[in-house]
């Protein structure tokens, strides 16, 4: 969560959607979406307790991505604005797949009786859950206009098959 919304406000909202279930007090009969309500509010719950076990570093961004699965491979792509790809690392252990980027910037001015320089530092981080098996010696990445692409082949290619009925 750390980047892309807030702690502070996703605290907010769950407390929120435990005040409304508890100032319905609704119950099965009264209404057919007393099921879905409470399985938000239990995801909800189980998100902020998995949220607050895990330190947020305030200074790591996480980084936006997609996965994509076809036949033969996974393909992730994510966006690293401003990024090198001598500053990217990209590992997989198990079934998942880590994404750890730095972006430095430094600028300097020097005027007659002006001298400033500015240095920043960003560090982007990304851990993403594989579904399938891959093949880690046959996976490929690119960078390309703040884009990064990474393709991992799977271990057992799924072909389909078409099945007639009798």
């Amino acid at each position: 969560m750390a980047g892309i919304i807030p702690y502070d406000e996703v605290r907010r909202l769950q407390k929120r959607m435990n005040r409304l279930m508890e100032d319905l007090g609704l119950s099965d009969f009264e209404s057919k979406s007393v099921d879905e309500m409470q399985k938000l509010q239990k995801r909800m719950n189980e998100l902020m307790e998995e949220a607050e076990k895990t330190p947020l570093d305030r200074s790591v961004m996480m980084p936006l991505a997609d996965m994509k699965e076809t036949d033969e491979s996974l393909i992730v792509t994510m966006d690293l604005p401003g990024i090198e790809k001598e500053d990217v690392d990209i590992s997989i252990a198990e079934d998942e797949l880590r994404v750890v980027a730095e972006r430095k910037t430094e600028a300097e001015v020097l005027e007659k009786d002006f001298h400033k320089r500015e240095r920043t530092y960003r560090k982007f981080e990304r851990i993403l859950k594989l579904p399938v098996a891959v093949k880690v010696d046959e996976a490929s990445a690119s960078l390309k206009e703040g884009v990064l692409e990474i393709t991992l082949p799977k271990e057992v290619v799924t072909a389909k098959t078409r099945i007639t009925i009798d």
